[in-house]
């Protein structure tokens, strides 16, 4: 299972944004990473991993099936307003993926509403996004998420602001920025996934840095980040 928002914003405002619910191989990551209000704050904040019993699975599908959200409709969002943050859940049951999607709920939902409507819609996913609390007892020790890849957006530099000087380290990858993965949504910007032990080695720096930091490449190239961890089912957000 997979939960996400999306809305029609620039690719680049949006690409840090993290399923706040993913459910992999047992495993309930929780993309609800509390970012520290401070600037300049960190470029790479990584999500925490819990193990989840058979049982908190189960209770998830008896729930969508209840709210009727396992027939044939999928679309509750038709009556959203223009512009606004558009919420997906991707369900995997007996082999059968289907993907839910509604409007983001901003006010009070009802406890219980009739299956098959938005509102039922909206119950589960804030059920769904609740899960510490809903299935606190399905729920085991909790770690960081150890990624395996990285979305890496990079960016002209940041400039400095409030007195605050930025501060540089050297690229730690073997590509320039020229030719760092490919052009991205129509703009300056240049993306690219980053795996295996490139992953590892990125992180290391990443996690150190902030949103002032300058990288420089071998060409003498500088350049800022964007990085975030890549979930499991997630499609590539540089394509």
């Amino acid at each position: 299972m997979r939960a996400w928002q999306t809305q029609a914003l620039a690719s680049q405002n949006t690409f840090s944004w993290l399923s706040p619910v993913t459910i992999s191989d047992g495993q309930f990551i929780d993309g609800n990473i509390a970012i520290p209000m401070i600037y300049p704050g960190p470029i790479y904040s990584g999500p925490q991993s819990r193990p989840i019993s058979d049982a908190g699975i189960a209770a998830i599908v008896a729930e969508a099936r209840k709210d009727g959200l396992l027939a044939d409709k999928t679309d509750f969002a038709t009556d959203a307003a223009p512009g606004s943050i558009t919420t997906h859940i991707e369900l995997k049951i007996d082999g059968v993926t289907r993907e839910l999607t509604g409007p983001l709920p901003t006010g009070l939902v009802p406890d219980s509403s009739a299956p098959g409507t938005p509102a039922a819609y909206q119950l589960f996913w804030n059920q769904v996004t609740s899960v510490n609390s809903w299935l606190a007892a399905d729920l085991g020790q909790g770690k960081s998420f150890t990624p395996t890849s990285l979305a890496v957006l990079v960016t002209p530099p940041t400039e400095a602001t409030a007195g605050i000087a930025a501060n540089e380290k050297p690229w730690p990858l073997a590509s320039t920025f020229a030719t760092f993965g490919k052009p991205h949504g129509g703009s300056v910007y240049r993306c690219a996934t980053v795996t295996g032990a490139d992953a590892a080695t990125l992180l290391a720096v990443v996690v150190q840095s902030n949103q002032l930091t300058h990288f420089t490449d071998s060409d003498g190239a500088k350049a800022s980040l964007q990085v975030r961890t890549m979930l499991p089912g997630e499609p590539d957000p540089c394509l």
